[in-house]
């Protein structure tokens, strides 16, 4: 069983992490993560903005290594993604992903962070290249 980290982000379900994002009716502008004060781009007001499924193809834009973090784990990176949908997200690289490179196209696949005190896996989509999908090509 999977539980999200950030329930109001993405449904843990799916086998495929899906991203809960919005888009305005007035102008096709498309937000991730969802937000609810109007459309930033075109001025709609909130009730012109709809709830949408994001899928997490996209292309990296930017990576960075993180070397000392809160929790004390060991470096990881976090990349930029431009989703194919549009927005641009950050999100960490999937440990079983290998090293990245800007423009390399990627996907999200779930990552658990850890378990929760009854079981479950605490997950939050990562990336990984979109050739490498835990060691198959596509």
């Amino acid at each position: 069983m999977r539980t999200a980290i950030h329930p109001r982000l993405y449904d843990p379900a799916p086998d495929d992490p899906v991203l809960n994002g919005g888009e305005c009716a007035r102008c096709g502008r498309v937000y991730f993560p969802p937000i609810g004060l109007g459309c930033e781009n075109c001025g709609a007001p909130a009730e012109s903005l709809t709830s949408v499924a994001l899928a997490t193809d996209g292309v990296v834009f930017a990576i960075a290594e993180v070397n000392v973090n809160a929790q004390g784990t060991s470096p990881f990176s976090v990349v930029e993604v431009v989703l194919d949908a549009g927005p641009l997200i950050r999100a960490a690289v999937h440990p079983a992903s290998p090293p990245l490179q800007i423009d390399d196209r990627v996907r999200a696949r779930w990552h658990a962070v850890k378990r929760s005190d009854a079981g479950a896996d605490l997950v939050e989509p990562a990336f990984i290249k979109s050739t490498f999908i835990f060691g198959e090509s596509e």
